[in-house]
């Protein structure tokens, strides 16, 4: 990795400074060298400048993944604009809703899309790349303006928040992604690997991902957005040296592609969920059918990465989300912020020099999630054991209290994801007539058996966890990242419940 000065676009220009000639960026029809990449990110930059988009100033992209989205990002950072990413489906109150608390006057679109209100709303058309050509050199904003980028969390559990990151937080960041992910290949000081774009970048573990893999100096590919799963399988197959970057609904739904005998990719070169953990038994098939270089990772938008489950540990301890590493520190503490014992539950916390800084949010943070006392907390409530193994037992802002009981939806979910006719589980809490009810939405594997479903949830968390009702259906609704959107499954959910003749769902 190169020595950097102090913007994270330096690693750019140092690698088209010693392999100009290496492929940096590619797609299906073009191929970019690092040197070329360099030209163009100062060509962008110069362009901005052009623009008035000032140092400091918010600037929110809601672009599809493409070359263009990338040499944008890095123009964007070079300089030292806040970029802010936005998914192409985000509309409504939630995304006027951050563009007034972000305080953003300037967003980039693409065709077919328009102006929206009172925004600045540019362009970014096929023929923008060529016309780059009319801007020389490069205008790289010396230091001082932070942050380089504002990245938004998923707002699977309400109102999504943005996290503030300096350049500095990215570079330190991009060194502990090194440092925790390289043994497995994800990163490398050498470039070697072929990592493949297969999500959306508004995502922030797809694009945090994405760019420290190009700081490091690997090579990117970016693929389409495939709207059959089979297609999107086909080409994975037919990379070479892939790496991937993948949300658990995606790693699902490799599963379900998977052969009875033999690995679905047995010759990727590595592959890593990040997001949502999936269920142990999920895991265990990604390590035994999709392929055996496969690792897990937990991080977030406000904290970056914590820890990594190892593939020669995905048998043994599918049920933790890996082992912490030396990057962050982390403690588990109870309710008076004093750390807790090996194995019990608390609330997590984190520091470190790659930890976002405060939270933007239009909403009050709880005390538990957000920043206090030099303490980034997580808002997510779990164990770590004596061996630094993490254990997530769900977020504080999810937990249900029924009949003097606390149910963890995390800890039920993965109970039913255990099942081998349960693919994906989310336990929501409904309040009716005064009572909460704790209702399990499941996509099934096969026919759907709630009487099965409901002993063996019972056999491993307990008849007070254990939901009292249970509906199927054939997908979630999910936020940019593949998270499922908690507030519009509940909202979907009431719905349904209502217009059943039954007060109250029973198995």
């Amino acid at each position: 990795m190169p020595q950097i000065a102090d913007n994270f676009t330096d690693t750019i220009f140092a690698h088209a400074a010693s392999r100009p000639k290496a492929i940096a960026l590619a797609d299906d029809y073009t191929r970019l060298t690092w040197k070329q990449l360099a030209d163009l990110v100062g060509r962008a930059s110069v362009w901005l400048n052009s623009l008035g988009i000032a140092p400091g100033e918010p600037v929110g992209v809601r672009m599809t993944n493409s070359i263009d989205h990338i040499i944008l990002s890095l123009a964007l950072m070079r300089v030292g604009a806040a970029k802010v990413e936005f998914s192409t489906s985000e509309a409504g109150r939630k995304f006027d809703g951050m563009i007034e608390t972000l305080k953003i006057r300037t967003l980039f679109i693409e065709p077919p899309a328009r102006s929206l209100g009172a925004l600045r709303c540019i362009s970014i058309g096929l023929d923008w790349r060529a016309g780059l050509s009319a801007f020389k050199g490069d205008h790289k904003h010396p230091p001082g303006f932070e942050p380089f980028d504002i990245a938004l969390s998923s707002g699977s559990t309400g109102k999504p928040k943005g996290y503030p990151l300096s350049h500095q937080q990215q570079l330190r960041r991009m060194r502990d992604y090194l440092e925790a992910l390289g043994a497995v290949d994800i990163f490398s000081n050498d470039g070697t690997g072929n990592f493949l774009l297969t999500s959306s970048m508004s995502f922030g573990g797809f694009l945090y991902t994405l760019m420290n893999r190009l700081g490091n100096g690997g090579r990117v590919t970016v693929l389409p957005e495939y709207v059959k799963l089979m297609d999107f399988v086909r080409a994975v197959g037919g990379q070479n040296d892939a790496v991937l970057i993948l949300t658990s609904a995606m790693c699902e739904d490799l599963i379900s592609c998977a052969p009875a005998d033999g690995m679905l990719f047995p010759n990727v070169r590595a592959i890593l969920s990040l997001g949502t953990p999936l269920a142990a038994r999920a895991k265990r098939d990604m390590i035994t059918r999709v392929s055996p270089r496969f690792s897990e990772a937990y991080g977030g938008s406000s904290f970056g990465l914590v820890s990594v489950l190892h593939p020669e540990d995905m048998l043994d301890r599918a049920d933790s989300v890996g082992r912490l590493f030396a990057g962050v520190e982390v403690e588990i503490v109870d309710g008076d912020d004093r750390p807790v014992a090996p194995g019990v539950t608390g609330y997590l916390r984190c520091r470190g020099s790659g930890v976002s800084p405060h939270v933007i949010s239009e909403a009050p943070q709880g005390r538990f999630e957000g920043f206090r006392d030099g303490w980034c907390y997580t808002g997510d409530l779990g164990a770590i054991d004596e061996g630094g193994y993490v254990y997530l037992r769900g977020r504080v802002s999810e937990v249900i209290r029924r009949r003097g009981v606390d149910v963890m939806p995390t800890t039920v979910e993965l109970a039913l994801m255990s099942h081998p006719g349960v693919r994906e589980a989310a336990v929501i809490g409904l309040t009716r007539e005064g009572v909460s009810e704790i209702i399990a939405v499941i996509i099934p594997s096969g026919k759907p058996d709630a009487q099965a479903f409901h002993s063996h949830c019972i056999d491993l968390v307990g008849a007070g966890q254990a939901p009292g009702g249970y509906l199927f259906v054939k997908q979630f609704p999910r936020t940019s990242g593949g998270k499922v959107d908690r507030p519009r499954l509940r909202q979907q959910i009431a719905r349904q419940v209502e217009a059943t003749a039954t007060k109250r769902p029973m198995i």
